[in-house]
């Protein structure tokens, strides 16, 4: 009897937990194109640029593709990540360290006559890892990055009106159309902008150097049912890992698109 009562509290425990609806926001940018199979991209003779953001809150994952014959410089120092006018850093001056150690307590302290407490000692040992503010990309090599979020925050601020729309449900046990709101943004009222600003250079010592910024504003925002956006129950542990593969099989999955969870009431 116990064990089904908690079985219970249990699936209740979830089931308010779970998000109820969900924002799907579509960006656009004013010089980089994308469809939505495929993603942003800046091509050249010298690199290909290309960007990624489908996921829980917009993981900013780019990729940097060496087309020359010799290596391919980026600079982290003079490279942001840009949210508004909020200007955030790929490379910081500071040194992370891992340690890890062991204790002990003494026994033998203990029995001495004039002992109030016990002696203990600890070990430490560790590395110190400081990141390189400078990488270079060797020919015919690509460079991942993901290190940002464009939204942390627990939802998109949508102002001005929407429409709704009906549309065919993704719920194969089910044929009745759900409504989902619509919002349309250029890229002058847009409740969310950002850019990629990196520096690189075909020299070390960056003598050529040269700039791509890449810049984003949300286009459309889609508000629905969090089960019209997964196409059912999936698993949420997944649908938080950018790279998981189920984040493809979902039935709005963009390229140019990423999504936001929502716990209200319908």
């Amino acid at each position: 009897m116990k064990t089904l009562l908690l079985i219970c509290a249990s699936l209740l425990m979830l089931s308010s937990c779970a998000p109820s609806r969900s924002q799907l926001i579509t960006l656009n940018s004013n010089n980089l194109k994308s469809t939505s199979q495929q993603s942003f991209a800046y091509d050249t003779d010298t690199l290909r640029l290309s960007y990624q953001f489908f996921s829980e809150r917009g993981t900013v994952h780019f990729t940097i593709e060496n087309k020359l014959s010799k290596p391919l410089y980026i600079d982290w120092q003079r490279s942001s990540f840009i949210i508004g006018q909020k200007k955030l850093d790929y490379w910081h001056d500071v040194a992370s360290v891992n340690l890890n150690g062991s204790a002990y307590t003494s026994t033998y302290s203990r029995y001495l006559r004039n002992s109030s407490s016990s002696y203990s000692s600890i070990s430490l040992n560790g590395k110190i890892q400081k990141d390189n503010f400078v990488d270079y990309i060797p020919p015919a090599t690509k460079l991942d990055k993901s290190q940002f979020v464009v939204l942390p925050g627990d939802y998109l601020n949508l102002p001005g009106p929407f429409s709704v729309k009906q549309v065919p449900s993704t719920n194969s046990s089910t044929t009745k159309p759900v409504e989902i709101q619509e919002y349309q943004y250029t890229d002058i009222n847009s409740p969310l902008s950002f850019r990629n600003y990196l520096t690189l250079s075909t020299d070390k010592e960056f003598k050529n150097e040269f700039v791509i910024d890449s810049k984003f504003w949300a286009s459309t925002v889609q508000v629905m049912s969090h089960k019209q956006l997964t196409g059912g129950d999936v698993y949420e542990f997944d649908l938080k890992d950018s790279n998981s593969s189920v984040l493809k099989s979902l039935p709005y999955y963009r390229s140019n698109a990423f999504f936001i969870n929502l716990n209200m009431d319908d």
